[in-house]
């Protein structure tokens, strides 16, 4: 079930954006139909954002954009943004977990698959804190016969609860026991990520205002989709590690697909740039060391290509970036970054193959 998106006066959609609802969620859904050869690239969005950040608003340049790019080289583009209380939404669901969301996305994916009769698979893209959805994801995609490719980080958090720095009391909750990831008071998160997106714009090519920002990007959500120990319980704000460890799968290595990783270069995202390069690898190679742990049954030579294609994952599957936490925003970080997923889609496509000839 579908909706257009028309609105009150006042109102901007952006052409090719519907809410649609999957598993009971209502999930604000662009699409922008592409070559039917060529993979369909979902994008999940980081905190406190829509997935408009991927396309943009109404009025803006669309080449400042990734989904313009993607776009460009034949993809089909499905960006999705998780229930949260932006306007366009008719309930924010605060009880929402990373793999009720992740399941939801799946499923609304595999739909879209059908309906366009799309036929090469599916690169999931996710931005920071859309890496702890990889799993639920997958699993649902294996369930659903979806087909999925691999996951591309976006300076995205990998799915280990406590990797991202966590309160010791947890992230305020409204009295709904929603999150605000950039609180307009006191602003000084707000005012980082405008100001990140702000350098990386061309010189008097704005790529958006700070009141487009607020308005058209920026929401409130369930906590429960950080993929950390915090959770709303629908009275108050709890502490559960076990169950973010079962919601992303953490551990659960051999069920990951393929993960290759765009890595940010500024110092103002430290996190992803001194990290990155390393988790995202590190969890496709445990995802071979459970596929291929009967590995001495292989012939000498295709083992001895296994491990040294193994060793060269840091730089096979990692692309490096200029640019901060928005570093695919921009005319040139987005259209470097369509050309680094089509990249490491190609590198993955390797991968999966071996792999396939390995087993």
């Amino acid at each position: 079930m579908s909706m257009l998106l028309t609105g009150a006066p006042g109102d901007e959609w952006v052409d090719g954006e519907s809410l649609e609802w999957s598993e009971g969620l209502p999930v604000l859904t662009y699409l922008r139909i592409g070559d039917p050869r060529r993979p369909l690239v979902v994008f999940l969005s980081g905190g406190g954002h829509l997935a408009r950040v991927s396309y943009g608003h109404r009025g803006a340049r669309p080449d400042s954009f990734l989904a313009h790019w993607l776009a460009a080289g034949g993809f089909t583009v499905l960006a999705l943004s998780y229930p949260s209380d932006h306007p366009v939404f008719p309930a924010a669901h605060p009880e929402l977990t990373v793999d009720r969301w992740a399941e939801a996305a799946a499923v609304l994916t595999q739909r879209i698959v059908a309906e366009h009769r799309l036929q090469a698979g599916v690169i999931l893209c996710g931005w920071s804190m859309a890496g702890r959805s990889v799993h639920p994801f997958a699993q649902t995609a294996q369930r659903i016969d979806l087909d999925l490719r691999c996951f591309i980080s976006l300076a995205a958090s990998a799915p280990i609860p406590g990797l991202v720095p966590v309160r010791p009391a947890g992230e305020p909750l409204t009295p709904d026991g929603l999150w605000e990831p950039a609180p307009r008071h006191p602003p000084k998160r707000l005012d980082d990520w405008y100001g990140q997106i702000t350098a990386q714009a061309e010189p008097h090519r704005p790529i958006m205002s700070r009141d487009e920002y607020v308005r058209h990007y920026l929401c409130r959500h369930s906590v429960g989709l950080r993929g950390e120990a915090q959770h709303w319980d629908g009275r108050a704000s709890i502490h559960d590690i076990e169950a973010a460890i079962r919601e992303t799968g953490t551990g659960r290595w051999a069920e990951f697909p393929v993960c290759a990783a765009i890595v940010p270069q500024s110092a103002q995202d430290a996190r992803h740039a001194l990290s990155d390069h390393l988790t995202w690898p590190a969890i496709t190679a445990w995802r071979l060391q459970w596929q291929l742990s009967e590995a001495t049954t292989l012939p000498d030579d295709t083992w001895a290509h296994l491990q040294a294609h193994s060793q060269q994952l840091s730089t096979e599957l990692v692309r490096s970036m200029p640019g901060n936490h928005f570093f695919f925003l921009g005319t040139t970080g987005a259209r470097r970054t369509a050309r680094h997923i089509e990249e490491l889609w190609q590198a993955t496509e390797n991968l999966n193959d071996l792999e396939a000839g390995a087993c």
